[in-house]
């Protein structure tokens, strides 16, 4: 019996301490996502600045928890000039998304019914037609996100 009673001892204490690191690892996550006033006007303000993957890259990574609202609707026509204006540039955009896959995740989610459908039309038509060599698993998913439903 006193074995049993240790056993179970010793499954309290594991218990606490997987609770009490549970506790600290949403505790930090929520930190480490959340948008302050701060974050939110600086995320806004260079929104506009997003002229290439380099750029839109930097902001992701620094202002990622904003990516909501007005804001996000900025990205996404950042992230949309990028595929219209500048497809040229899309291996360094691959350069970017291979070392941080949720980067490429994030520029895909932008690829959105906020862009405009001429816009839209032109990521589908680059996609489809002038994707580059090692990209093609890039370019169905913009497919995927700018065909017809």
């Amino acid at each position: 019996m006193h074995s049993v009673y240790r056993n179970f001892r010793r499954l309290g204490m594991v218990v606490c301490v997987v609770a009490a690191f549970v506790a600290v690892s949403r505790h930090g996550h929520a930190e480490e996502h959340s948008c302050s006033t701060a974050d939110a006007k600086r995320a806004d303000s260079e929104v506009d600045g997003l002229h290439s993957w380099d750029a839109l890259f930097k902001w992701y990574r620094a202002y990622r928890q904003c990516d909501d609202g007005g804001i996000a609707e900025g990205v996404s026509e950042a992230v949309a000039r990028n595929l219209v204006d500048r497809w040229g540039t899309l291996p360094q955009f691959a350069k970017l998304a291979t070392t941080t896959p949720g980067f490429r995740r994030f520029v895909i989610q932008h690829v959105d019914e906020t862009l405009d459908s001429r816009d839209l039309k032109k990521i589908y038509a680059n996609a489809a037609t002038r994707c580059p060599t090692g990209l093609r698993a890039f370019c169905d998913d913009l497919k995927k996100a700018t065909g017809p439903s």
